[in-house]
């Protein structure tokens, strides 16, 4: 049996995608809503840069902490 261990570069994919389709779901409106929020307001760049610090966090902290970042921006 071989194991193939993921990049970081894939682990970080896999959690942006995860934050991404747990946010739509929370907020009942459509991933690509998600996207391009998250694209207008540097969302998905904070999430990147982030991740090592991030990725362990559940989505009681995750989706408020994206609220809070998505109202830092609109001001």
């Amino acid at each position: 049996m071989e194991f193939h261990l993921k990049t970081t570069e894939q682990q970080t994919l896999e959690f942006i995608t995860f934050c991404t389709e747990m946010y739509a779901g929370k907020k009942n409106i459509s991933g690509s809503e998600v996207a391009k929020l998250f694209c207008d307001y540097g969302v998905f760049d904070f999430l990147e840069e982030n991740y090592v610090e991030l990725h362990t966090q559940g989505r009681e902290f995750l989706i408020p902490m994206i609220d809070e970042f998505l109202q830092a921006r609109s001001r």
